[in-house]
């Protein structure tokens, strides 16, 4: 796939501003070195000094200066240029990559599973806290287990199809973050994102255990039950700031590989386009025409869009 004409465009504009910085550095040292044979013909001091000689000294140091100031202005434009673009070729570079770059595919499916997983974890967690509370009434129908009055079958009957109904819930769930888990394995397999990974689910399957749990003796059931209830509201408690955590951090390091990516790419393009794309021009003439092209225009642009929405009866609202 060719790179686009706007993006040849903002290469051509980088390669130029790097040759201007080249030749303004190198000014600016020649005026150090300068400026320091300068100082060394500083005549001496009170009546060994002619006026004559303080006077050419005086200039000759003036001159110096007033070109070192020079290079320094225009180091200022430069940079302020820089800034404009170098994020206009990254925003731009990154756009292209997308289309371009089969890792950068992948990265956003992957980066885009990843969020959903986060997404919905917090769902599993309120359905963890809701199967606590219903293993706690549960409990409570296996009270005669512990020396109490058994619970009526009715309310054991109840009681155990709430359960029943959340573990299904919180199994519907699980399998929705364990799909979106195996799509980030599929898609980071064979690619620099392979050692991206999300937290294995600690609690799944509860709907089977529930039916085993149903056909338990009292006194076998009640431990398990309140075990399993713990289990629960230590995870809501303890675990899910973890699984968020490392959610983010797999984010982040998806977007470090794709930065990198990126600036590998940027390099091979910088050296094609100072290679290729550049002619021996004038220093000012270039920074003061990317000056309007960047910096100006955009400026202008930003300010367009303020007096739009300023002023509500502009033509064309």
């Amino acid at each position: 796939m060719s790179l686009p004409d706007d993006v040849i465009l903002l290469l051509r504009d980088e390669a130029y501003l790097d040759l201007c910085r080249t030749a303004l550095s190198e000014a600016h040292e020649r005026l150090d070195t300068e400026k320091g044979q300068v100082a060394q013909t500083r005549p001496p001091f009170g009546i060994l000094a002619t006026k004559r000689q303080r006077e050419e000294f005086e200039a000759s140091m003036q001159k110096v200066l007033d070109s070192v100031a020079s290079i320094a202005s225009r180091l200022a434009k430069l940079d302020a240029i820089e800034k404009w673009l170098k994020t206009a070729i990254r925003d731009r570079l990154r756009e292209y990559l997308r289309e371009a770059s089969e890792n950068y595919r992948r990265s956003g499916k992957i980066a885009e599973s990843i969020k959903s997983w986060d997404r919905l974890i917090e769902h599993y967690g309120e359905q963890l806290l809701a199967l606590a509370r219903n293993l706690k009434n549960v409990s409570v129908s296996f009270a005669g287990a512990a020396g109490g009055a058994r619970a009526a079958f009715a309310d054991r009957a109840q009681a155990f199809a709430e359960l029943r109904m959340g573990a299904d819930g919180l199994d519907r769930t699980a399998v929705q973050l364990d799909s979106l888990a195996r799509t980030v394995v599929m898609y980071a397999a064979n690619s620099p994102y392979k050692d991206v990974a999300l937290a294995e689910l600690p609690i799944k399957g509860v709907v089977g255990w529930v039916d085993q749990l149903a056909l338990q003796h009292d006194r076998d059931a009640l431990p398990a039950a309140q075990e399993m209830e713990a289990d629960a509201r230590g995870i809501v408690a303890k675990r899910l700031t973890d699984f968020h955590g490392a959610a983010a951090a797999a984010l982040e390091a998806i977007a470090a590989i794709e930065e990198k990516e990126l600036e590998n790419y940027w390099e091979v393009l910088r050296a094609h386009a100072l290679a290729h794309y550049v002619q021996e021009r004038d220093v000012d003439e270039v920074l003061n025409e990317l000056n309007e092209r960047y910096v100006v225009a955009t400026l202008e642009r930003r300010q367009r869009a303020i007096e739009s929405q300023a002023d509500p009866y502009r033509p064309g609202r």
